[in-house]
């Protein structure tokens, strides 16, 4: 009995080590068999898993290319500025770290902590924030927290040339203007530099340095200083009149270089998602308007090219002389009688229009509207510009000639209407608008250069003897509102009701003046275009003195030598005082140009910004100059001493922040006008607006990093 059990559990014992055994060969086998699959089998595909898990990379962005205008003064920058974001799950104390990062990011700190715990993967807290807030963060030190340096668009001088500028979005991607249509000639070139990384994700070897280059630069035949004349300009006309809206250009009649181009209203493209869409609309090269009387140059022009009228010619202009089925044609404001050709278009008459318009028939006026480039683009170098509106002759009704003739029944753009101007003041040529002067690349090499397109339309002498009306209509005409002090100046008025609902308005009204300066040897054309004014609608008086006004300062600025003898004050001063003597009128604040002094303007500025009872002590009187004179720099002043300064020249000051002026528009130097407005912004020095500014300045091609991938 004790023989036969020891016998089973020796058999037992020796049946376990087999089992024992048997189970470590099949172990060792599956190992062995794991093995060659990992090692073997599957080789090249872990060596490919571990090496992507040993590396990481960055995307280095180089700087997108600067705008600058035609003096290369700087209209849209990049400086440098970073980004903040965090990764899921490595930010080991939420709460901490949001308090920690509250006082330099846009976000509470209740909002950063809820995308710091509730984040999958890599998410941005931050975009675009200024230099010494990202040095600040970069300091912290803290764990899950990425801090890269990226490129910022920067536009200095604000809302100055906003709608020919456009904007870039946060990936500096051109939305809008230049930046849009100009995005793959000014965007930088973008680099992956791979990196080497350990198991915590921790950079310690790169693979290549990255090497690239910024992107180009464009430069603009924009004027700075023209350009801010006729935004200010076109704004002051568009509040003094309670207008809709409007736009104004100057361009050379020779070369076709916008000089400026204004919209209103207006935005800072630097905070452009603040705005809608009618504020970053283009109404220059995309609001369709009916010309109106301004038109009326295209159809007189025509019958004296093809020889169907005479220059002197007498014309009956009488109302009821012309009737096209039921309509019987009417002037503006009142009958004429007979009227020389000329003064058919110093007195805007439309029944002598319409009277040319038939001379020369369907055909004949389709194709010089067509040959004055209405109703194709005219290949301005901006995105979206509109055709207009015309249709071909089979399509007109029993009174469109008529309609056409006197500017209805189509619909134009301004710098289509500018350009038709230009055609006046260049010897009878239509020239091709040009807004870009030339690209560069970094290093100042001119890689490609704008060049003049134009095509005759007219002969010299019908120029010449349109060109002399176009001064009658300033100098006796609708248009003397218009007269330039020192500048000879021909044009046209354009009151157009507006079509509405199916009808033309009574109440709607687009005013216009469009003309050359000076006379004697044209170099520009301008064009004022108002929507709807409410206190007046005639061209005459809405958009007329707006022309004035940006001519004088124009052709100033360029210093086009005058050709009309300035008027004597006294006799001036005799002419006014006996003209409200004789027919008194009201006068608004802004319709009374008249200089501030410099205690009236430094309490005004006081009372606006709120800052206290202004010094005006000193009694040292002022004199004002007549001309031009050089804007001085206000850099470093205080306010108190920015409004001394500009009280004692007669200038005007539009303020924006505290501590001391950081930047001013128009820039130092720049030739101005007594009671010009200058636009400053004044920072503490140690704020993040003067460190931008000065890293605009010393910094100009330095590679940045993207975020990691």
């Amino acid at each position: 009995m004790n023989e036969d059990s020891h016998d089973r559990n020796h058999t037992l014992s020796s049946r376990r080590v087999i089992l024992f055994y048997i189970l470590v060969l099949a172990s060792v086998a599956g190992l062995v068999v794991r093995l060659v699959d990992l090692q073997v089998l599957k080789r090249d595909y872990y060596r490919q898993l571990a090496q992507a898990q040993s590396k990481g990379h960055v995307y280095v962005r180089f700087k997108r290319g600067e705008i600058l205008d035609r003096n290369l003064r700087e209209l849209a920058v990049s400086v440098e500025s970073g980004s903040v974001g965090s990764h899921a799950g490595q930010v080991p104390d939420p709460g901490k770290t949001a308090q920690a990062l509250a006082p330099f990011l846009p976000l509470n700190q209740a909002e950063i902590q809820e995308t710091l715990v509730s984040n999958t993967g890599f998410t941005y807290l931050a975009r675009k924030i200024p230099p010494h807030q990202v040095t600040t963060i970069n300091a912290l030190k803290l764990k899950g927290i990425q801090v890269d340096w990226d490129m910022k668009r920067t536009y200095p001088q604000w809302e100055l040339a906003a709608h020919v500028l456009g904007f870039v979005g946060v990936e500096n991607e051109g939305l809008g203007g230049v930046e849009y249509l100009y995005d793959g000639v000014m965007r930088g070139e973008t680099t992956r530099v791979n990196l080497k990384v350990d198991g915590r994700r921790h950079v310690y070897n790169r693979e290549s340095s990255g090497t690239g280059s910024g992107g180009n630069i464009v430069v603009l035949n924009l004027d700075e200083s023209i350009q801010y004349s006729v935004e200010q300009i076109l704004g002051d006309t568009i509040r003094e009149f309670k207008a809709a809206s409007g736009s104004a250009i100057v361009m050379n009649v020779h070369t076709g270089e916008i000089l400026a181009l204004a919209s209103h209203p207006t935005y800072n493209p630097n905070d452009y998602t603040s705005y809608g869409p009618e504020e970053k609309r283009n109404r220059a090269i995309l609001d369709i308007y009916e010309p109106g009387s301004t038109f009326k140059l295209v159809t007189l022009s025509a019958t004296l090219e093809e020889g169907l009228v005479q220059s002197g010619e007498l014309v009956d202009c009488r109302v009821g002389t012309v009737r096209l089925g039921r309509k019987v044609y009417r002037e503006a404001k009142r009958s004429y009688g007979t009227l020389s050709f000329e003064e058919i278009l110093a007195k805007s008459s439309n029944v002598g229009t319409i009277k040319m318009g038939l001379r020369l028939g369907e055909e004949k006026l389709y194709s010089y509207i067509r040959r004055f480039g209405f109703g194709s683009k005219t290949g301005i170098e901006l995105p979206g510009e509109q055709v207009g509106l015309l249709v071909p002759p089979e399509r007109w009704s029993r009174i469109s000639i008529g309609a056409l003739s006197i500017g209805q029944e189509l619909g134009v753009t301004p710098v289509q209407m500018v350009r038709a101007f230009a055609v006046f003041g260049n010897g009878g040529y239509l020239v091709k608008p040009r807004l870009v002067r030339h690209t560069l690349a970094e290093d100042g090499t001119v890689l490609e250069e704008s060049r003049v397109e134009r095509e005759r339309v007219l002969s010299e002498e019908t120029v010449r003897i349109i060109r002399n009306a176009m001064g009658m209509v300033v100098e006796r005409g609708t248009g003397r509102r218009a007269k330039p002090t020192g500048y000879s100046a021909g044009g046209k008025t354009g009151t157009a009701q507006k079509f509405v609902d199916g009808s033309y308005s009574r109440t709607r009204f687009v005013a216009s003046f469009g003309g050359i300066a000076p006379l004697s040897n044209p170099v520009l054309a301008a064009l004022v275009v108002i929507d709807e004014p409410r206190v007046h609608h005639y061209g005459g008086i809405v958009a007329a003195p707006a022309f004035r006004r940006i001519m004088e300062r124009a052709l100033v600025s360029l210093q086009v030598p005058q050709d009309r003898r300035l008027p004597q004050p006294g006799r001036r001063l005799a002419r006014q005082k006996k003209k409200r003597r004789s027919r008194p009128v009201e006068l608004t604040a802004s319709a009374v140009e008249e200089p501030l002094t410099r205690d009236g303007l430094a309490a005004e500025l006081s009372s606006l910004i709120g800052n206290g009872k202004p010094d005006t002590d000193g009694g040292r009187s002022v004199t004002v100059a007549t001309g031009t004179f050089p804007l001085p720099d206000l850099s470093g002043l205080s306010l108190r001493e920015a409004l001394r300064k500009a009280g004692s020249l007669s200038l005007r000051l539009r303020v924006t922040g505290s501590g001391v002026v950081v930047a001013q528009h128009p820039a130092p130097g720049t030739p101005v006008f007594p009671e010009s407005m200058c636009q400053v912004h004044l920072e503490s020095t140690e704020s993040s607006i003067y460190e931008t500014q000065q890293l605009a300045l010393g910094r100009r091609s330095r590679g940045v990093r993207d975020r990691r991938r």
